[in-house]
Protein backbone atom coordinates (compact mmCIF):
# COMPACT_ATOMS: atom_id res chain seq x y z
CA UNK A 1 0.00 0.00 0.00
CA UNK A 2 2.78 2.31 0.87
CA UNK A 3 5.47 2.64 -1.95
CA UNK A 4 8.83 4.54 -1.29
CA UNK A 5 11.55 3.95 -3.86
CA UNK A 6 15.27 3.66 -3.06
CA UNK A 7 18.51 3.79 -4.52
CA UNK A 8 22.23 3.87 -3.60
CA UNK A 9 23.90 7.42 -4.75
CA UNK A 10 27.34 8.93 -4.24
CA UNK A 11 27.64 12.59 -3.73
CA UNK A 12 29.74 14.34 -6.13
CA UNK A 13 29.13 18.16 -5.58
CA UNK A 14 27.60 20.50 -2.85
CA UNK A 15 26.13 22.88 -4.53
CA UNK A 16 24.40 25.27 -1.76
CA UNK A 17 24.78 24.52 1.77
CA UNK A 18 22.84 26.40 4.80
CA UNK A 19 22.99 25.22 8.26
CA UNK A 20 19.88 23.02 8.09
CA UNK A 21 20.03 22.09 4.21
CA UNK A 22 22.61 20.63 1.48
CA UNK A 23 21.64 20.92 -2.27
CA UNK A 24 23.56 17.96 -3.82
CA UNK A 25 24.16 16.31 -6.91
CA UNK A 26 24.67 12.95 -6.70
CA UNK A 27 24.93 10.05 -9.06
CA UNK A 28 23.08 6.85 -8.73
CA UNK A 29 24.50 4.07 -11.14
CA UNK A 30 23.18 3.80 -14.42
CA UNK A 31 21.68 7.04 -14.71
CA UNK A 32 22.56 10.58 -15.50
CA UNK A 33 24.40 12.77 -12.29
CA UNK A 34 20.69 14.05 -10.71
CA UNK A 35 20.07 17.10 -7.92
CA UNK A 36 19.56 16.21 -4.57
CA UNK A 37 18.14 17.34 -1.20
CA UNK A 38 19.86 16.52 2.59
CA UNK A 39 18.50 17.99 5.27
CA UNK A 40 21.46 18.54 7.98
CA UNK A 41 19.72 18.03 10.64
CA UNK A 42 18.19 14.91 10.17
CA UNK A 43 20.57 12.54 8.33
CA UNK A 44 23.91 14.67 9.17
CA UNK A 45 25.85 16.91 7.05
CA UNK A 46 27.24 15.58 3.97
CA UNK A 47 30.54 15.85 1.80
CA UNK A 48 31.80 15.13 -1.64
CA UNK A 49 32.29 11.20 -2.21
CA UNK A 50 29.58 10.12 0.81
CA UNK A 51 27.49 7.43 0.21
CA UNK A 52 24.15 8.14 0.52
CA UNK A 53 20.62 6.15 0.24
CA UNK A 54 18.09 8.25 -1.48
CA UNK A 55 14.28 8.47 -1.45
CA UNK A 56 13.77 8.87 -5.45
CA UNK A 57 9.57 8.55 -5.07
CA UNK A 58 8.76 11.83 -6.49
CA UNK A 59 11.05 11.92 -8.92
CA UNK A 60 10.37 8.75 -10.30
CA UNK A 61 6.60 10.04 -10.91
CA UNK A 62 6.93 12.99 -12.41
CA UNK A 63 5.82 15.25 -9.59
CA UNK A 64 6.87 18.25 -8.64
CA UNK A 65 9.43 18.13 -6.36
CA UNK A 66 11.93 20.26 -8.56
CA UNK A 67 13.46 16.60 -9.60
CA UNK A 68 15.05 16.68 -6.72
CA UNK A 69 15.62 13.15 -4.64
CA UNK A 70 15.89 13.15 -0.60
CA UNK A 71 19.14 11.59 1.18
CA UNK A 72 17.38 8.94 3.54
CA UNK A 73 20.71 7.89 5.01
CA UNK A 74 24.04 9.15 4.60
CA UNK A 75 26.26 6.65 5.10
CA UNK A 76 29.40 8.75 4.49
CA UNK A 77 32.83 6.72 3.20
CA UNK A 78 30.85 3.23 4.06
CA UNK A 79 29.91 2.39 0.94
CA UNK A 80 29.90 -1.45 1.21
CA UNK A 81 26.75 -0.67 3.77
CA UNK A 82 24.62 0.68 1.15
CA UNK A 83 23.60 -2.95 -0.67
CA UNK A 84 23.57 -4.64 2.73
CA UNK A 85 20.88 -2.16 4.01
CA UNK A 86 18.92 -2.06 1.11
CA UNK A 87 19.14 -5.98 0.66
CA UNK A 88 18.09 -6.01 4.14
CA UNK A 89 14.61 -4.03 3.25
CA UNK A 90 13.76 -4.74 -0.18
CA UNK A 91 10.68 -6.67 0.90
CA UNK A 92 9.64 -3.58 2.33
CA UNK A 93 10.58 -0.83 -0.28
CA UNK A 94 10.87 -0.70 -4.09
CA UNK A 95 14.50 -0.46 -4.58
CA UNK A 96 14.35 1.73 -7.65
CA UNK A 97 11.36 1.79 -10.42
CA UNK A 98 7.42 1.86 -8.88
CA UNK A 99 4.67 0.09 -9.93
CA UNK A 100 2.30 1.66 -12.62
CA UNK A 101 -0.80 1.38 -10.82
CA UNK A 102 -0.33 2.67 -7.25
CA UNK A 103 -1.22 6.41 -6.93
CA UNK A 104 0.78 9.25 -7.01
CA UNK A 105 -0.10 11.15 -3.97
CA UNK A 106 2.64 11.59 -1.66
CA UNK A 107 2.20 11.25 2.39
CA UNK A 108 5.17 12.90 4.59
CA UNK A 109 6.17 15.09 1.64
CA UNK A 110 9.69 16.84 0.84
CA UNK A 111 10.96 14.31 3.88
CA UNK A 112 13.19 11.71 3.69
CA UNK A 113 10.55 9.61 4.06
CA UNK A 114 8.01 10.33 1.97
CA UNK A 115 5.99 7.52 0.28
CA UNK A 116 3.31 7.66 -2.79
CA UNK A 117 0.07 5.75 -1.71
CA UNK A 118 -3.37 5.78 -3.92
CA UNK A 119 -5.79 7.88 -2.63
CA UNK A 120 -9.65 7.15 -3.24
CA UNK A 121 -10.42 10.55 -4.67
CA UNK A 122 -7.50 10.09 -7.45
CA UNK A 123 -8.16 9.49 -10.84
CA UNK A 124 -6.74 5.73 -10.87
CA UNK A 125 -9.02 5.33 -7.82
CA UNK A 126 -11.92 2.91 -8.67
CA UNK A 127 -13.69 5.29 -6.23
CA UNK A 128 -13.38 8.50 -8.71
CA UNK A 129 -16.22 8.64 -10.26
CA UNK A 130 -18.17 7.99 -6.86
CA UNK A 131 -16.41 10.63 -4.74
CA UNK A 132 -16.70 13.00 -7.65
CA UNK A 133 -20.34 13.33 -7.90
CA UNK A 134 -20.50 13.62 -3.97
CA UNK A 135 -22.28 16.56 -3.05
CA UNK A 136 -23.67 16.70 0.19
CA UNK A 137 -23.64 14.77 3.09
CA UNK A 138 -27.02 15.11 3.90
CA UNK A 139 -27.61 15.83 7.67
CA UNK A 140 -25.66 13.10 8.45
CA UNK A 141 -24.00 13.43 12.26
CA UNK A 142 -20.32 13.93 12.27
CA UNK A 143 -18.82 13.62 16.01
CA UNK A 144 -15.78 15.66 16.87
CA UNK A 145 -13.56 14.44 18.90
CA UNK A 146 -11.01 16.18 21.40
CA UNK A 147 -9.21 12.99 22.49
CA UNK A 148 -7.85 10.20 20.60
CA UNK A 149 -8.94 8.01 24.18
CA UNK A 150 -12.36 9.10 23.93
CA UNK A 151 -12.88 7.36 20.54
CA UNK A 152 -13.24 4.05 22.65
CA UNK A 153 -16.40 5.20 24.94
CA UNK A 154 -17.81 6.62 21.98
CA UNK A 155 -17.64 4.11 19.27
CA UNK A 156 -18.56 0.76 22.11
CA UNK A 157 -21.84 3.18 23.30
CA UNK A 158 -22.79 3.40 19.52
CA UNK A 159 -22.63 -0.03 19.32
CA UNK A 160 -24.87 -0.78 22.23
CA UNK A 161 -27.18 1.48 20.70
CA UNK A 162 -26.82 0.50 17.51
CA UNK A 163 -25.69 -2.78 16.84
CA UNK A 164 -26.15 -2.67 12.82
CA UNK A 165 -24.90 0.41 12.15
CA UNK A 166 -21.25 1.41 10.57
CA UNK A 167 -19.18 3.78 12.37
CA UNK A 168 -16.18 5.14 9.96
CA UNK A 169 -13.08 7.01 12.38
CA UNK A 170 -11.09 9.80 10.19
CA UNK A 171 -7.98 9.98 11.77
CA UNK A 172 -6.59 13.63 11.30
CA UNK A 173 -2.60 14.68 10.59
CA UNK A 174 -2.99 16.76 13.77
CA UNK A 175 -1.57 14.29 16.21
CA UNK A 176 0.39 11.09 15.56
CA UNK A 177 0.31 10.75 11.61
CA UNK A 178 0.59 6.77 11.54
CA UNK A 179 -2.68 5.40 12.62
CA UNK A 180 -1.00 1.76 12.87
CA UNK A 181 0.58 3.36 16.58
CA UNK A 182 -3.11 3.07 17.85
CA UNK A 183 -3.56 -0.11 19.55
CA UNK A 184 -6.82 1.50 20.95
CA UNK A 185 -8.23 1.93 16.65
CA UNK A 186 -6.28 -1.76 16.60
CA UNK A 187 -8.77 -3.10 19.03
CA UNK A 188 -11.69 -1.42 17.75
CA UNK A 189 -11.30 -2.84 15.05
CA UNK A 190 -10.91 -6.59 15.62
CA UNK A 191 -13.96 -6.27 17.87
CA UNK A 192 -16.03 -5.18 15.18
CA UNK A 193 -16.59 -1.60 16.83
CA UNK A 194 -15.08 0.30 13.74
CA UNK A 195 -16.21 -0.71 10.09
CA UNK A 196 -13.53 1.63 8.79
CA UNK A 197 -10.92 4.05 9.10
CA UNK A 198 -9.58 6.79 6.91
CA UNK A 199 -6.27 8.75 7.22
CA UNK A 200 -5.80 12.38 5.60
CA UNK A 201 -3.51 15.27 4.56
CA UNK A 202 0.25 13.72 6.29
CA UNK A 203 -1.50 10.71 8.61
CA UNK A 204 -1.39 7.59 7.26
CA UNK A 205 -2.04 4.02 7.83
CA UNK A 206 -6.09 3.88 7.25
CA UNK A 207 -8.00 1.55 5.79
CA UNK A 208 -8.46 4.18 3.02
CA UNK A 209 -6.74 7.37 2.16
CA UNK A 210 -7.50 10.88 1.17
CA UNK A 211 -6.12 14.20 0.53
CA UNK A 212 -8.02 16.52 2.60
CA UNK A 213 -10.93 16.70 5.09
CA UNK A 214 -13.58 17.17 2.56
CA UNK A 215 -12.70 14.44 0.94
CA UNK A 216 -12.91 12.08 3.26
CA UNK A 217 -15.99 13.09 5.02
CA UNK A 218 -17.14 12.52 1.17
CA UNK A 219 -15.64 9.01 1.06
CA UNK A 220 -17.53 7.88 4.60
CA UNK A 221 -20.48 8.36 3.57
CA UNK A 222 -20.40 7.08 -0.24
CA UNK A 223 -17.94 4.63 -0.39
CA UNK A 224 -18.01 3.56 3.23
CA UNK A 225 -21.26 3.97 3.66
CA UNK A 226 -21.23 5.30 7.27
CA UNK A 227 -24.39 5.96 9.36
CA UNK A 228 -21.92 7.51 11.92
CA UNK A 229 -19.32 9.67 11.14
CA UNK A 230 -16.05 10.68 13.70
CA UNK A 231 -13.05 12.96 13.27
CA UNK A 232 -10.30 13.19 15.40
CA UNK A 233 -6.66 13.39 15.73
CA UNK A 234 -4.75 10.24 17.18
CA UNK A 235 -2.56 9.69 20.26
CA UNK A 236 -0.60 12.96 21.02
CA UNK A 237 -2.46 16.05 21.66
CA UNK A 238 -0.44 18.76 22.12
CA UNK A 239 -1.21 21.18 24.32
CA UNK A 240 0.78 24.47 25.90
CA UNK A 241 -1.61 26.53 28.54
CA UNK A 242 -1.78 29.23 26.21
CA UNK A 243 -5.09 30.47 24.72
CA UNK A 244 -4.43 29.25 21.35
CA UNK A 245 -1.54 26.92 21.59
CA UNK A 246 -3.79 23.13 21.21
CA UNK A 247 -4.11 20.34 18.72
CA UNK A 248 -7.80 20.62 19.66
CA UNK A 249 -8.24 24.17 17.48
CA UNK A 250 -8.58 21.72 14.39
CA UNK A 251 -12.13 20.97 15.45
CA UNK A 252 -13.03 24.26 14.24
CA UNK A 253 -11.94 23.47 10.82
CA UNK A 254 -13.90 20.79 10.87
CA UNK A 255 -16.92 21.69 11.83
CA UNK A 256 -16.52 24.41 9.27
CA UNK A 257 -16.01 21.52 6.61
CA UNK A 258 -18.83 19.55 7.84
CA UNK A 259 -21.45 22.60 7.98
CA UNK A 260 -20.11 23.55 3.82
CA UNK A 261 -20.92 19.93 3.45
CA UNK A 262 -24.40 20.31 4.92
CA UNK A 263 -23.68 17.78 7.57
CA UNK A 264 -24.38 17.68 11.31
CA UNK A 265 -21.75 18.77 13.97
CA UNK A 266 -21.58 17.20 17.60
CA UNK A 267 -18.95 18.11 19.60
CA UNK A 268 -17.94 15.72 22.35
CA UNK A 269 -16.74 18.28 25.49
CA UNK A 270 -13.64 17.01 27.72
CA UNK A 271 -14.42 16.93 31.16
CA UNK A 272 -13.06 15.72 33.83
CA UNK A 273 -13.01 16.35 37.84
CA UNK A 274 -10.03 13.64 38.29
CA UNK A 275 -7.36 16.63 36.05
CA UNK A 276 -6.70 18.79 38.93
CA UNK A 277 -5.21 21.00 36.37
CA UNK A 278 -7.26 24.18 36.97
CA UNK A 279 -7.35 25.10 33.04
CA UNK A 280 -8.88 21.20 32.52
CA UNK A 281 -10.91 21.03 35.83
CA UNK A 282 -14.63 20.16 34.87
CA UNK A 283 -14.50 21.12 31.48
CA UNK A 284 -11.47 21.92 29.64
CA UNK A 285 -10.75 25.40 28.45
CA UNK A 286 -10.10 23.82 25.28
CA UNK A 287 -13.69 22.81 24.74
CA UNK A 288 -14.44 26.56 26.10
CA UNK A 289 -11.85 27.83 23.69
CA UNK A 290 -13.65 26.23 20.75
CA UNK A 291 -17.03 26.88 21.85
CA UNK A 292 -16.66 30.66 23.04
CA UNK A 293 -14.23 31.18 20.13
CA UNK A 294 -13.28 29.47 17.36
CA UNK A 295 -16.50 27.76 16.82
CA UNK A 296 -19.08 30.25 14.95
CA UNK A 297 -21.64 28.87 14.15
CA UNK A 298 -24.13 26.81 16.42
CA UNK A 299 -22.44 23.12 17.32
CA UNK A 300 -24.19 20.48 18.95
CA UNK A 301 -22.63 18.97 21.84
CA UNK A 302 -23.46 16.81 25.13
CA UNK A 303 -22.73 17.02 28.66
CA UNK A 304 -23.38 15.04 31.41
CA UNK A 305 -26.18 16.99 34.12
CA UNK A 306 -23.89 18.85 36.29
CA UNK A 307 -24.33 22.31 38.64
CA UNK A 308 -20.75 23.08 38.21
CA UNK A 309 -20.81 22.43 33.99
CA UNK A 310 -23.88 24.15 33.83
CA UNK A 311 -22.64 27.56 35.59
CA UNK A 312 -19.44 27.28 33.74
CA UNK A 313 -20.81 27.19 30.37
CA UNK A 314 -23.82 29.47 31.77
CA UNK A 315 -20.57 32.38 32.47
CA UNK A 316 -19.54 31.78 28.51
CA UNK A 317 -22.93 32.42 27.56
CA UNK A 318 -22.50 29.34 25.97
CA UNK A 319 -26.41 28.06 25.53
CA UNK A 320 -27.51 30.80 23.92
CA UNK A 321 -25.07 30.44 21.19
CA UNK A 322 -24.71 26.40 20.83
CA UNK A 323 -27.04 23.92 20.65
CA UNK A 324 -26.01 22.30 24.26
CA UNK A 325 -27.85 19.28 26.09
CA UNK A 326 -26.94 17.85 29.03
CA UNK A 327 -27.92 13.93 30.01
CA UNK A 328 -28.14 11.89 33.33
CA UNK A 329 -25.21 9.66 33.02
CA UNK A 330 -26.15 6.36 35.05
CA UNK A 331 -27.48 4.24 31.38
CA UNK A 332 -23.76 4.94 29.49
CA UNK A 333 -22.04 4.59 33.10
CA UNK A 334 -23.73 1.27 33.00
CA UNK A 335 -22.73 0.02 29.33
CA UNK A 336 -18.66 1.21 29.92
CA UNK A 337 -18.84 -0.62 33.30
CA UNK A 338 -20.20 -3.83 31.33
CA UNK A 339 -17.60 -3.48 28.59
CA UNK A 340 -14.49 -5.08 28.93
CA UNK A 341 -12.48 -2.57 27.22
CA UNK A 342 -9.54 -1.10 29.07
CA UNK A 343 -10.28 2.15 28.76
CA UNK A 344 -7.19 4.68 29.47
CA UNK A 345 -6.25 8.15 28.74
CA UNK A 346 -3.45 10.39 29.87
CA UNK A 347 -2.64 7.63 32.76
CA UNK A 348 -6.16 7.95 34.15
CA UNK A 349 -8.30 4.42 34.14
CA UNK A 350 -12.78 4.60 33.55
CA UNK A 351 -12.63 3.27 37.71
CA UNK A 352 -9.69 7.02 38.04
CA UNK A 353 -12.17 9.48 36.34
CA UNK A 354 -15.34 8.10 34.99
CA UNK A 355 -17.06 11.46 33.62
CA UNK A 356 -14.58 11.80 31.11
CA UNK A 357 -15.15 8.53 29.62
CA UNK A 358 -18.93 8.83 29.87
CA UNK A 359 -19.29 12.04 28.10
CA UNK A 360 -17.90 10.83 24.94
CA UNK A 361 -20.57 8.06 25.15
CA UNK A 362 -23.37 10.89 25.64
CA UNK A 363 -22.90 12.11 22.69
CA UNK A 364 -24.16 9.22 20.57
CA UNK A 365 -27.64 10.91 22.31
CA UNK A 366 -27.40 13.48 19.74
CA UNK A 367 -27.07 11.39 17.19
CA UNK A 368 -30.89 10.84 15.83
CA UNK A 369 -31.02 14.62 16.83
Amino acid sequence: MYEPALAVGKVIEVFQEYPGISFIRVEIPGEEPSRAVNYNYLTGRVKEGDTVILNTTAVRLGLGTGGYHFVYLNLGDREGLAEDFLSGIEDRFVRANLSASAGHIMKLRYTPLQFRILALEEEDSPCHEVIRAFESLEGKPVILLPLHSLLAPLAITFKNFYPEKRLVYIMTDGACLALEFSNLVRQLAEEGFLAATITYGNAFGGDYETVNIFTALAAAVEVLAADLIVVGMGPGIVGTSTRYGFSGVELAFIEKAVRILKGRSILIPRVSFADKRERHYGISQHTITLLDELITDPVEAAFPENDYIRKRLAGYGLEDRHVLAFYPIEEIKEILEGSTFPFHSMGRSFEDDPLFFITAGLAVYRVQG
